[in-house]
């Protein structure tokens, strides 16, 4: 019997549309301290999105600030703060180099900048291709799915979409300090900041004290999420020890259940795990310790399916709905279309 082909997300950045959902405080300008932006870019990390517009506005890095970050195969738009009066009075600033661009405009001022851990959540707006005829019937017949979904760290939190997913084995390094192979593993990224880290002659633990400090604290937050998707996987194995069934994506090793109903079910018996957060700071490495859901609950809209054009004979359906800050939108979308009456198309592309 051969294999459904499967589903595709992500197949270009314009399929995969995110907007952050995030109300600012605004002030009069005469008063306030900081300038906030609207970012759309394609084709940039949020980190990338800093530094062109430190660049631009003549202040370091640190001086822009977010409250998330924003991966790069998307299309994707975000709120960035820097100093009032840095960013002039242009319209807005642009950049374009290949199949990358950005924009930042002008949105308003506040009294506050952006922080990580403020971001109340993101709106998406996915386009699901190389579905089957009855799959996507069955979606578009649904019209609304009210969806639970393991609350798993998706790929995007360990590599680059190009590169290795390797992001926690630099946090692991950082944490032992064994800073010659954090920065070797940097090197096999093939992120960004690789040819950097490549080209770097210094002593290594230079290399991360010279580094905008939430770079490597991002690493350390890769290597407590990969820790965590493991214990998530332990408690799935343990309620679900025969309805539930192991798949890789990017190299990485997940373990999803059947339907909604089974995530409820484990949402009710362990509704949290601990979670360990870890930052670089001049005085070392900080760990705190709070609590992430092991299941996600969202509502899916399915506004629209249609021949794919990429894939001739096959269907797409763009599937739109909102996820609390920290949730990831590819895994959500994953693990709805591996559910059952569908279990034989279990692995979606990217």
């Amino acid at each position: 019997m051969t294999q459904d082909p499967a589903p595709v997300i992500k197949h270009v950045p314009e399929d995969f549309l995110v907007r952050e959902a995030l109300v600012l405080e605004l002030t009069d300008s005469a008063d306030a301290p900081f300038q906030y932006l609207t970012v759309r870019k394609r084709g940039l990390t949020t980190t990338e999105a800093v530094e062109l517009l430190a660049a631009a506005c003549r202040v370091g890095s640190s001086q822009v600030t977010y409250a998330g970050r924003k991966d790069e195969d998307g299309v994707t738009e975000q709120f960035l703060a820097v100093p009032a009066g840095s960013f002039g009075t242009a319209p807005e600033f642009r950049h374009a180099a290949g199949d990358s661009w950005m924009t930042a405009r002008h949105y308003g001022y506040g009294s506050t900048p952006l922080r990580i851990g403020a971001l109340p959540g993101n709106s998406f707006r996915i386009v699901v291709r190389n579905l089957h005829g009855d799959h996507v019937a069955s979606l578009a017949a649904q019209r609304r799915m009210n969806a639970f979904t393991l609350n798993y760290y998706d790929t995007q939190r360990f590599g680059v979409p190009t590169g290795p997913k390797r992001t926690h084995l630099v946090g692991r390094a950082l944490l032992e300090g064994d800073w010659e192979t954090a920065l070797g593993e940097v090197v096999r990224l093939n992120a960004p900041e690789s040819r950097g880290a490549a080209a770097w002659t210094g002593d290594p633990g230079d290399y991360f004290r010279a580094e905008d400090p939430r770079r490597s604290s991002f690493y350390l937050a890769a290597h407590a999420s990969h820790e965590w998707n493991a214990v998530l996987m332990e408690q799935v194995a343990a309620h679900f020890r025969e309805s539930h069934y192991p798949t890789y994506v990017d190299g990485l090793e997940y373990r999803w259940l059947h339907g909604a109903e089974d995530a409820a079910r484990l949402l009710s018996a362990r509704s949290s795990l601990p979670y360990d957060r870890y930052a670089l700071t001049p005085a070392g490495i900080t760990r705190g310790v709070s609590e992430r859901p092991t299941v996600l609950q969202t509502v899916i809209d399915v506004q629209d399916s249609a021949s794919d054009e990429a894939h001739p004979g096959r269907f797409r359906a763009t599937l739109s709905f909102f996820l609390a800050s920290g949730g990831y939108a590819t895994s959500v979308v994953r693990q709805v279309l591996g559910y059952r009456p569908w279990s034989g198309q279990r692995t979606v592309r990217s």
